[in-house]
């Protein structure tokens, strides 16, 4: 599958740009934890109607500042919360994923702190098995046990530029890969090669 990811960083009408360019899916942009409080993203409410109003299959991210397991608990309900107000319920088709960027979660005790409440959300979700991680490629060899991360099977979504192939899935193939990010149109746009769940 073709999919793009999207936020509120991109204009209105992305959506429909998207579809022209031969959109399978898109992943947008739940909320981001922004001076400590977990907080929804501008064009979060916009950008779902329009991509259920043109029928494609969707996911979200989450990025998540958490400092420990506390504040990972903090987004966890609140990622839950929005799902049940704003998607009736609804696990989103092409999943839920972890992003973990920022400075914040780039630390050696991230791990068990992430298994565990990507755990809970899967217990509260009906042993859901498309809750995920999406991150660098770099940051899964830094920070993550990929040996747990393959005895878990939680999915992986990676992200890594300028490079000819999925690094991560060559390397490790036992590991439950979902998603390759890569870029297009000069580096200027993130694009997906969708595996599947």
């Amino acid at each position: 599958m073709k999919v793009f990811d999207i936020s509120d960083a991109q204009p209105d009408g992305r959506v429909q740009e998207l579809i022209v360019q031969g959109a399978e899916g898109i992943i947008l942009k739940l909320g981001e934890t922004l001076s400590g409080v977990p907080t929804m993203d501008d064009k979060f409410v916009q950008f779902v109607n329009e991509i259920v109003a043109a029928k494609l299959p969707y996911g979200i991210y989450y990025v998540s500042h958490a400092q420990d397991m506390a504040k990972f608990m903090e987004e966890a309900n609140f990622i839950n919360d929005k799902v049940a107000e704003l998607l009736n319920g609804q696990e989103p088709e092409l999943g839920t994923w972890w992003d973990m960027e920022v400075p914040a979660v780039k630390r050696s005790d991230i791990w068990p702190q992430l298994r565990d409440a990507i755990g809970t959300m899967q217990r509260w979700w009906n042993k859901s098995n498309k809750i995920g991680i999406y991150a660098q490629y770099s940051y899964y060899n830094d920070f993550i046990d990929l040996q747990e991360l393959a005895s878990y099977q939680i999915p992986v979504w990676t992200a890594q530029y300028k490079y000819p192939e999925n690094s991560l899935k060559a390397e490790h193939p036992e590991l439950h890969h979902v998603a390759w990010q890569f870029t297009t149109n000069d580096e200027n746009q993130d694009e997906n090669e969708w595996y599947g769940f």
